[in-house]
């Protein structure tokens, strides 16, 4: 709510625009260097009571933001079927499908369909994601930095977007922990012509809603 406020200070006396998702994304800043705070206190304060020191421990701030990913394969389609499903905590927030042009195997799909929703994550400004994909064998490739020829220029692509983000986590899931992507991304693969859809699941998420409609 104080960020909301200086926003609409700014505009009123400095007329200085302040977009909802910039306003989100630093009360989370804030909210989490607070927490951090709180942490560091907490941990200064236990070593003096017991007077002993520790080794310098990096602490990992937390991450808002979650992303399930599947895509859907068949030899005899005419293009892949897509979709993802972000999530706040344990919040659905976005739903979104579409159908892209097809590939030489599902491996193929898997890594275009998680390249493709990177990009869109990245694009709508949230840094501080972690993936979850049920393809092991991508996540395999991913992790332990495989050489795979036939993948080269998507993986280059994947590559590229986590360097320029703050975090990338990208873990394995099994499918029937991800029946909702895969739903999506099956009746996308059925829809006749390639498309992409976006659905708000949390109308508490304006400033989420807001970077859509100025993506476009």
């Amino acid at each position: 709510m104080w960020y909301q406020w200086k926003a609409r200070n700014n505009k009123c006396f400095s007329n200085q625009d302040t977009t909802p998702l910039k306003t989100l994304q630093l009360a989370c800043q804030e909210a989490e260097a607070w927490r951090m705070a709180q942490m560091v206190e907490t941990t200064f304060t236990a070593e003096e009571n017991n007077h002993a020191t520790a080794p310098h421990v990096s602490v990992e701030l937390p991450c808002l933001w979650r992303c399930q990913v599947d895509a859907s394969w068949l030899e005899t389609s005419d293009g892949v079927g897509m979709g993802f499903i972000l999530y706040e905590q344990e919040t659905q927030v976005l739903r979104v499908q579409g159908k892209r042009s097809q590939t030489d195997s599902p491996l193929h799909a898997e890594a275009k369909c998680l390249c493709w929703v990177m990009k869109e994550i990245r694009n709508r400004g949230l840094a501080r994601v972690y993936f979850e994909s049920d393809c092991q064998q991508l996540v395999h490739i991913i992790q332990q930095k495989k050489k795979w020829p036939a993948l080269e220029p998507v993986l280059q692509d994947i590559q590229a977007i986590k360097s320029s983000v703050d975090v990338f986590s990208l873990k394995y899931i099994p499918r029937s922990a991800n029946v909702r992507s895969d739903g999506l991304s099956k009746d996308a693969r059925s829809r006749v012509q390639s498309f992409s859809s976006f659905k708000i699941m949390d109308t508490l998420r304006l400033a989420v809603e807001a970077s859509l409609y100025e993506h476009f």
